[in-house]
This record gives structure tokens, sequence and C-alpha cells, in this order.
């Protein structure tokens, strides 16, 4: 028997007439009647009792009534689950975000409206480091990265949509003489020790950044920390300063001032993806993304 004669019979023998069967199944009832009789030639086994205008199973019937019509009901359910996972309204979707990067502005909006209209889909948000976003979209481990538009620019296979501006800002401990300025430019960072995030971090970060002192007709001192938050403890020390964009979660700290500066980079919030993602899930969520901004 194949999946369409089991419906057939299922069907049959829920309804307990051909007439009425035929009728759900879209098949003329000779049609039916022949599919009846041939699944029963197969299974050596009378499937039904025909006493006049009245259909009743046999006792063997009604053994193979329970256990077909789990095996068909199964069937179905995996058939919906599986349209419901290519057409994107089920499944998982796996975003990063940029640790200490803020998002509460935008990014529970974008989710809100999602869950809203796709409640089946998995949601698993990850946080992680520039590097971390990256690979993850190249090796598929991350549907979506939730980071800076200088980072994804010029990489190759990977699209982008920006959801908000920002720009650079020379961060420095509130007892600086820097900070009783609101704008620092690059030439008045000489005699600083900046600090920079190591390559394990961000591959184009501090090239960027020393690239900028160059033009500029000198080279800092520099430090080099494991991550973003360790930048941040280094200017509450009084280490050094650093550069963190308008969005950094670090410009709430009240020992650390943001000054305005030469800028260095586009580090606008954006979103970005492999263009070779076929995940149905991060189909469907482009449909939330389409209003915040052009895809890159």
């Amino acid at each position: 028997m194949d999946m369409q004669q089991l419906r057939y019979f299922v069907t049959a023998a829920r309804c307990l007439n051909f007439t009425k069967a035929a009728d759900q199944l879209f098949v003329t009832q000779p049609a039916l009647s022949r599919q009846i009789t041939s699944i029963e030639k197969e299974l050596n086994i009378q499937l039904f009792i025909r006493d006049g205008h009245s259909l009743k199973l046999t006792p063997a019937a009604k053994m193979l009534l329970d256990e077909f019509a789990e095996i068909f009901d199964r069937y179905e359910f995996a058939v919906e689950r599986a349209n419901a996972v290519q057409h994107g309204v089920t499944g998982t979707l796996t975003i990063g975000v940029l640790d200490g990067m803020r998002v509460d502005d935008i990014f529970p909006g974008l989710l809100t409206e999602f869950t809203k209209n796709y409640p089946e889909v998995e949601l698993v948000l990850r946080y992680k480091n520039l590097n971390e976003l990256i690979y993850g979209l190249y090796d598929g481990s991350l549907d979506l990265s939730f980071t800076l538009r200088f980072e994804v620019e010029n990489r190759k296979y990977l699209s982008y949509k920006v959801l908000a501006g920002s720009r650079d800002h020379v961060a420095v401990h509130r007892g600086n003489p820097l900070a009783q300025k609101d704008f620092a430019a690059f030439s008045e960072l000489e005699n600083e020790t900046f600090i920079l995030v190591s390559a394990n971090v961000s591959e184009t970060s501090a090239a960027l950044i020393l690239d900028r002192f160059k033009k500029a007709g000198f080279r800092p001192n520099t430090i080099y920390s494991p991550s973003l938050y360790t930048s941040a403890l280094f200017v509450q020390a009084g280490l050094g300063v650093t550069m963190f964009d308008s969005r950094s979660i670090f410009r709430s700290i009240p020992g650390i001032k943001f000054l305005d500066t030469d800028q260095v980079s586009d580090p606008s919030l954006v979103a970005a993806w492999h263009q070779s993602n076929s995940n149905a899930a991060f189909v469907t969520f482009q449909k939330t993304l389409a209003r915040a901004g052009e895809a890159r």
C-alpha cells in the first residue's frame, strides 16, 4: 500500500460511506470502490461488510484502522510541518548581537513584530564579538548578525541593511585633561596611550585606527585588550583612551566621557547575512527588516 491508498482506506473507514468518502477525497465513488477492492486483494483481508446501503468494518479492518490512522495522521502532520518550515513559519532563527552594543531602541521592536506574526519560529540569540559575528555568517552558525557596518561592507558574499547611524568617539577617563573638551582631534592624542582590541576580537578595527594615526603623522603608544569590556575597564582605570561608537553601552559609565573626534570608519548598526542563506525562517525575517533601510 502507498500513502494514497492508505488515505483512501482511512477516509472510507472513518466515514463508513463510500459516497461521502469519495467527496472528501475528490474522486468518484466507483474509483474509490476500485481502490478499496485493490487494497483488499493486496492484503488478502476483507475490510468492509456491505449490507444493503450500510457499510461496516470487519474486525480485521478495525484493527488496521487503529494502526493505519496513526500512521496517516503522523504523515499528514509531518507534511504540514515541513510545509511550514519551507515557508518560514516555523523553524529556528539564530541571531548574533555585538556584545556591548546598544540595540534596545530597535531590536525589541523587530523581535516583537516577528514573533507576533510567526510564533512558531524559535529565536536563538547569541552575544558575540566582532570577529565571531562574521565567522558565524560564513560557517552558517548564525543566520543574522547585528554588528557594525565597517566590519561587513567589504566582505565577500555578505549583504547588510543599515538600521541606525552611529559615529566614532574617543573615550577618556573623566580625570583626563581631554575630558574638559567636547572634541578631540587625532593630532591631540599623540601623548596618550591608545587601547586597541586584539585581532581575536576584530580583524579590522585596530588596522583602521592605526591607519588614521598614520595619516595624522605619528603612531601613539598602544596596548591591546581582549574585549570591548576590558577596553572600557582600562579607560576607567586611567590606563589609556580608546574608541567606541555612539551606540556603545559604555557611554553610560559615569567615569568615562565620550568625545567627538575625526571619523575613522562608519560604525553604523547593521543587520548582516550571508547571501547564500537558505533558511526559510531567515527569508521570512527579511520581511520584518524591509522597513529598516536598503539592503547593500
